[in-house]
């Protein structure tokens, strides 16, 4: 990076998935922060480096993802899904890298330094990866996806536990309305596996995901639809 006294910080938030360990794969370095119940169940699957968080401070995803950016030492911190496959380049179709790992950390440190360049607080990738979703290279809101950066200095986003199961929109919203920019690269996607039994919220209620979305209709008016049919979010911010 072009400041040398700037850090990136590689985390991968995970929870009852000692058992099926993936995005470590991708990543040339990262640090995997877990419940300190489950720290020796991973390290015995084979996670090298592993952050174990307080059980009672990083019990749902929200907390998980605040808890890191909270605590991580550096002054920007790329935290990843825990069950991501493979990433892929999007164009015109899609091409998986096949877990090359060169390829994979230097986009991250590519993103991390536009970051800082452009004086961005939030980065994501889209949550979907349909080929008919691209339009461009970059994009400067929208939904958010696996792979997500924060540029600490910069972030005025705060976590809302009313929208916790929607925090990522939310915090999308919130960078939008204070910082009127994000930064999507949208050339990047991933082939992600979801374990319905197993995981982060995976156990949430179907009642809490409403109240969740009802009380991000509620806070962001107009800015924030949902559509129930299809399960589908829409940010939708006039720029």
């Amino acid at each position: 990076m072009a400041d040398e006294e700037l850090t990136l910080g590689i985390y991968v938030q995970s929870y009852h998935r000692y058992n099926k360990i993936l995005t470590q794969d991708l990543l040339e370095r990262c640090t995997y922060v877990v419940r300190a119940s489950e720290a020796d169940l991973y390290r015995k699957a084979g996670v090298e480096n592993v952050w174990a968080a307080p059980d009672e401070e990083v019990n749902n995803a929200i907390r998980t993802y605040w808890w890191i950016v909270d605590h991580a030492p550096e002054d920007i911190v790329f935290i990843a899904d825990d069950d991501i496959e493979d990433v892929m380049y999007r164009l015109d179709d899609t091409t998986r890298l096949n877990k090359d790992k060169d390829t994979i950390m230097a986009e991250i440190e590519r993103i991390a330094q536009m970051m800082v360049d452009l004086n961005v607080g939030y980065a994501c990738i889209d949550a979907t990866g349909i080929p008919y979703g691209y339009d461009g290279e970059f994009a400067f809101k929208g939904t958010s996806g696996s792979l997500k950066w924060v540029y600490k200095k910069v972030l005025k986003a705060r976590p809302d536990e009313k929208c916790k199961y929607n925090y990522d929109l939310d915090l999308v919203l919130q960078e939008l309305l204070h910082n009127r920019i994000i930064l999507k690269p949208r050339y990047i996607i991933c082939k992600d596996y979801q374990d319905v039994n197993a995981g982060g919220d995976s156990s949430k209620l179907r009642q809490d995901q409403i109240d969740s979305i009802e009380n991000m209709k509620r806070k962001w008016g107009k800015y924030f639809k949902y559509n129930y049919k299809n399960n589908k979010p829409q940010i939708n911010v006039p720029r």
